[in-house]
């Protein structure tokens, strides 16, 4: 008994078969095409989470500078002989330390009838904060009247 064996493929059947291997490359090109897309919705997320990081930071700062000086016009309405100490045109520091994980420094600089004390914060909480050294400096403005001093915000 012999049994026939047919061809399967419809490709030998027909003589002039053009589509061998085009939907092999029709998926192989679209794979290629969804890796692409995948990497760059990846290289997205993770630039909006640089992002998002970095503002953060700036954020906190921020906050922790201008707390730092707030605290200290606080401290100087209650006793401002460091002040009075102070030189026409000099600076002088008033504190340094550490505030929530963030290194500080507070000065006073005075100019003509008016006071600045300016306060800066420093993160270096990793390698690349030491490189970079991310800082903010908030600068609150006093005025001499009469014998006290009076805050008037904040300086550009």
């Amino acid at each position: 008994m012999n049994i026939r064996c047919v061809p399967l493929s419809i490709c030998r059947i027909r003589k002039n078969c053009s589509q061998r291997g085009f939907v092999s490359i029709v998926s192989l090109v679209l794979l290629v095409i969804l890796i692409f897309m995948g990497r760059g919705l990846l290289c997205f997320l993770q630039q909006g989470a640089e992002n998002s990081y970095s503002l953060r930071q700036k954020m906190q700062l921020r906050l922790a500078a201008e707390s730092m000086a707030e605290k200290q016009w606080h401290l100087l309405r209650t006793d401002n002989t460091k002040l009075q100490e102070l030189q026409p045109d000099s600076m002088a520091l008033l504190e340094k330390g550490k505030y929530e994980g963030m290194d500080y420094t507070v000065f006073a600089r005075s100019r003509g009838d008016e006071v600045y004390i300016i306060a800066t914060a420093f993160c270096r909480e990793s390698s690349r904060d030491n490189l970079l050294e991310p800082h903010f400096m908030a600068k609150g403005v006093l005025k001499k009247v009469e014998e006290k001093y009076e805050w008037r915000g904040w300086a550009p």
